[in-house]
C-alpha cells in the first residue's frame, strides 16, 4: 500500500508558472492546493485540467490563511502569486 505524499500549497496556482508548477507536483505524486485571487489566474485550468482545490483569496488575508493551514495539512509552500506583468 502506497502513502499519499504531503500536501503542498501553491500560491498563484491558477497562472501560468503557478499552474505548470502544480502539474509537475501531481506527477510526482504530492497533493496540491491552490491559493489564487484569480486576477490574472484562470479557474477552469485549476478545476477542469489540474482537478485540485482552488482557493480563491488573497495571501495578505490572514484569516483565510490560519483556515487554510487548518483545514489541510500542508508541508510546504510555494509562492509564484504577483503581480508580474512590466507595467505593474
Amino acid at each position: 500500500m502506497s502513502q499519499s505524499k504531503a500536501t503542498v500549497l501553491v500560491t498563484g496556482g491558477a497562472g501560468y508558472i503557478g499552474s505548470h508548477a502544480v502539474l509537475a507536483l501531481l506527477e510526482a505524486g504530492y497533493n496540491v492546493v491552490v491559493l489564487d485571487n484569480l486576477v490574472y489566474g484562470h479557474r477552469d485550468i485549476v478545476e477542469d485540467v489540474l482537478k485540485v482545490k482552488l482557493v480563491v483569496g488573497d495571501t495578505n488575508d490572514r484569516v483565510l490563511l490560519d483556515n487554510l493551514f487548518s483545514d489541510y495539512d500542508i508541508s510546504a509552500v510555494m509562492h509564484f502569486a504577483a503581480y508580474a506583468y512590466v507595467g505593474e
